[in-house]
């Protein structure tokens, strides 16, 4: 990557910044507890399962056919085998879930370095997830503060891969590709469109945050 020109970063949030996974599994251990003589699997086993309904059901929401919450609802349903589960009993037994996901919310390793180093470039969030749902995770973090924008779903009308949301967050500050850089983990997501387009891209990926940071960091430096 030439650092040379890049004059913005957009960047993904969860299991970029966000540190999405340890949220999702501490989560899903307290989640598990009420529920666990259901099964004969190990926790690892239920949590690839769960995983699975979450991936499969997040799909639907960023394809438009749900709702946050009802994913959330269909995720459940998916994977306690209870189809029929009613919307305002789903919602009781997701809460545990949502509490604990909550007060797990952490930084990646090496982020806040990362924001702190990069203070002179136009930082642009772009997100599959729900405005309100991220922007209150950036205020949790305390990185809200980093952002011109946060692009969403709910902003664009589309989601990643589509175009159209990384051209919405380059018009908003009436930015070329060649002059961004994409930030994310998720290759289909983030990093392929992105390099479609002709922006320079940076893929970060689970155990490799730290120092991918600190070496991009670096880069930019004189950006």
């Amino acid at each position: 990557m030439k650092a040379n020109g890049i004059k913005a970063l957009l960047l993904d949030l969860d299991d970029t910044l966000f540190d999405d996974g340890h949220a999702t599994l501490q989560a899903f251990s307290v989640f598990i507890g009420p529920h666990a003589a259901r099964f004969s699997e190990s926790e690892a086993e239920l949590f690839a399962r769960w995983r699975a309904c979450v991936d499969r059901h997040w799909r639907r929401f960023e394809a438009g056919e749900l709702t946050m919450a009802q994913q959330r609802h269909e995720r459940l349903r998916d994977f306690l085998g209870l189809p029929h589960i009613a919307e305002d009993e789903a919602a009781r037994l997701f809460q545990p879930y949502m509490d604990a996901y909550r007060s797990n919310r952490r930084l990646t390793p090496g982020a806040a370095a990362f924001l702190d180093a990069t203070a002179h470039l136009i930082r642009i969030v772009v997100s599959n997830g729900g405005t309100e749902q991220q922007r209150a995770k950036l205020a949790h973090l305390g990185i809200a503060h980093h952002f011109r924008h946060v692009v969403t779903i709910d902003d664009a009308g589309a989601a990643k891969p589509d175009p159209r949301i990384f051209r919405h967050a380059l018009a908003l500050e009436n930015l070329a590709p060649e002059h961004c850089l994409m930030v994310g983990d998720d290759l289909e997501r983030d990093i392929a469109p992105a390099r479609r387009l002709g922006m320079a891209v940076c893929h970060v990926s689970h155990g490799r945050h730290a120092a991918v940071f600190q070496q991009l960091s670096q880069q930019l430096q004189n950006a």
